[in-house]
C-alpha cells in the first residue's frame, strides 16, 4: 500500500523530504510516513521511532498493493472512502486546522484521497484473501480454553466452555488469520527488492 503514496508533494507547499525506502522500484518518502502518522492512518503504538514504524507499514502496504495489482480488481466503495476521509477530518478541531495540516504535509484533497484509497484497497485485498481461513476444530477450541481459561471470566465467574464458545471461536479464528497474514507478508518481503535508507537522524 504505494506508488501513489510515493508521489511528489503537491506543488506550492514547502516540505523537506527525502527517500526512506524503495520497494521494487516504488519510492517511499519521509513525507509519506509523516502523513500516515499525522492523519491517523497508522497507529505506531509504543514504537520508539514512530517514523520508522510508519515506514514499515508503508513497505507492507506497497507489497500488498503490488500483489493486488496482479490479482482480481479491488474496488473501494465510494461511501466507505468518504467515511474514511471524514474520519481524518474529524481528527482536527476545525476545517482550518485540517487544511493547515494537509498543506504542512504537502497534500491537497486529491492527494489525501489517494492515500486513503490505497489504505482501504490494501485492507480489502487482505480481508478477501484471508476470509476463508479454516475454522478451528472443537478439540482445538477446548485446548485453547484449557490454556487460557482466565480470559473467559465474567463478573468473577469462570465461564463454561459452552458459554465461552462464541468468544473462543472468534479469538482463535482471529489469531489464525493474523498468523496466516504474517507468514504471507514474510514471503512477500523475501521475494521483493526492499531497500530501507531511513535513519533516525531523519526524524524531526
Amino acid at each position: 500500500m504505494l506508488a501513489a503514496w510515493a508521489a511528489a508533494p503537491a506543488r506550492g507547499a514547502q516540505v523537506a523530504d527525502r527517500v526512506v525506502a524503495i520497494v521494487s522500484g516504488a519510492v517511499i518518502l519521509l513525507s509519506d510516513a509523516r502523513a500516515e502518522l499525522e492523519l491517523g492512518l497508522v497507529d505506531p503504538g509504543a514504537a520508539r521511532d514512530p517514523i520508522e514504524a510508519a515506514m514499515r507499514r508503508l513497505i507492507d502496504r506497497q507489497l500488498v498493493l503490488d500483489e493486488a495489482a496482479r490479482g482480481d480488481r479491488v474496488d473501494v466503495d465510494p461511501a466507505a472512502l468518504g467515511q474514511a476521509i471524514d474520519a481524518v477530518r474529524q481528527r482536527f478541531a476545525s476545517d482550518a486546522d485540517y487544511r493547515r495540516a494537509l498543506a504542512g504535509l504537502g497534500l491537497d484533497e486529491k492527494g489525501l484521497q489517494r492515500l486513503v484509497r490505497d489504505t482501504l484497497t490494501a485492507r480489502l485485498y487482505v480481508e478477501r484473501r484471508f476470509d476463508s481461513v479454516l475454522p478451528p476444530t472443537e478439540q482445538e477450541l477446548r485446548e485453547y480454553y484449557a490454556r487460557h481459561a482466565d480470559r473467559f471470566v465474567r463478573d468473577g465467574r469462570q465461564l463454561t466452555f459452552e458459554e465461552a464458545l462464541a468468544d473462543l471461536t472468534a479469538i482463535l479464528q482471529q489469531e489464525r488469520r493474523e498468523q496466516a497474514e504474517s507468514a504471507w507478508l514474510d514471503r512477500l518481503r523475501r521475494r521483493a527488492d526492499i531497500r530501507e535508507v531511513y535513519v533516525q537522524t531523519d526524524r524531526r
